[in-house]
């Protein structure tokens, strides 16, 4: 009845930045006058001795490159800053966006300006992800990512092997992939294939801890497929638990079931992840069309 959500799609988006801008090409800086041999040899031990320091200091990258149109170097502050159509492909990964920022001391990298990330599987299936601007702190594994100010939402999508499409809405996405958990809020809206047709999953609030398989809507939820949809103030997944619960604001289920067509109205609703057993609580009312019933109704003798 309610979803097995693959929450690894969500992951793509932020796993992908940590090439951490630290090489590029395309590189403008004003010329200078080459200086005598012995300054260069010196120059030349110093910034080796430099490079070796500063790579144990950077984030790994993914291999390849990282394009922009202008690099600049902050070395006292330990920031790099690329401007102007940023980039990086490595064939399994792609990642563009506007202007990318590396904050080494801080341990954080930010991108901003139709930012864009692409992540190929060995098995078919691929993650895409479009954000205004995305920051993420190596480190502690933390990041956010955010709509653009014309509110042109976060958008993720993820491609199984099956080339069915999950589609992720949201005005801003935080992130812990430490623990695994992810938060979308402001008008979170999911598309996913099911058994049923497509499911559609809308909330102000999304919450998945991905290692615990439990997913929270909270705030106007509702999951819809092709045969029910179920509203409520918060609706729960515990796959740990193998269970599923609506509360809060009257939870209503309705739909086409076998009998006829449905609403029903509770306190709270609980079921199975699979939808077999349900149960309502507190003050359950509803009512059931069946088309035999219909049938039955024309056809009776009137008296």
């Amino acid at each position: 009845m309610i979803m097995t959500y693959k929450t690894r799609l969500i992951s793509a988006l932020f796993f992908s930045l940590l090439l951490g801008a630290c090489h590029t090409v395309a590189v403008q800086t004003p010329a200078v006058e080459p200086p005598p041999q012995a300054q260069r040899l010196k120059l030349a031990r110093a910034q080796l001795k430099e490079k070796k320091q500063t790579a144990r200091e950077i984030p790994p990258i993914l291999g390849g490159m990282v394009k922009s149109d202008n690099w600049i170097i902050y070395r006292t502050e330990q920031k790099e800053e690329f401007e102007g159509n940023v980039s990086y492909d490595n064939g399994s990964y792609l990642f563009k966006a506007d202007y990318a920022l590396s904050e080494r001391a801080k341990n954080r990298i930010t991108a901003r300006g139709s930012v864009y990330v692409r992540q190929n599987e060995q098995d078919g299936s691929a993650y895409e992800a479009y954000a205004h601007k995305v920051q993420y702190n190596y480190k502690t594994q933390k990041g956010e990512a955010y709509a653009s100010p014309d509110a042109t939402p976060v958008k993720v999508i993820y491609t199984d092997e099956k080339q069915q499409l999950t589609t992720a809405l949201a005005d801003h996405i935080s992130f812990d992939l430490d623990t695994d958990t992810f938060e979308l809020s402001g008008h979170v809206r999911i598309e996913r294939p099911s058994k049923d047709g497509t499911q559609r999953i809308s909330a102000d609030k999304v919450i998945i801890r991905q290692t615990d398989n439990f997913i929270e809507l909270a705030g106007n939820a509702a999951l819809t497929d092709e045969r029910y949809r179920l509203r409520a103030d918060t609706i729960v997944y515990d796959g740990a638990n193998n269970s599923v619960y609506a509360k809060g604001s009257r939870p209503l289920m309705e739909g086409t079931a076998e009998q006829g067509t449905f609403a029903i109205i509770a306190d709270e609703a609980v079921s199975d992840s699979e939808g077999r057993k349900v149960e309502l609580n507190g003050h359950v009312q509803g009512w059931l069309v069946s088309p035999e019933l219909k049938k039955a109704e024309k056809s009776a003798p009137r008296i």
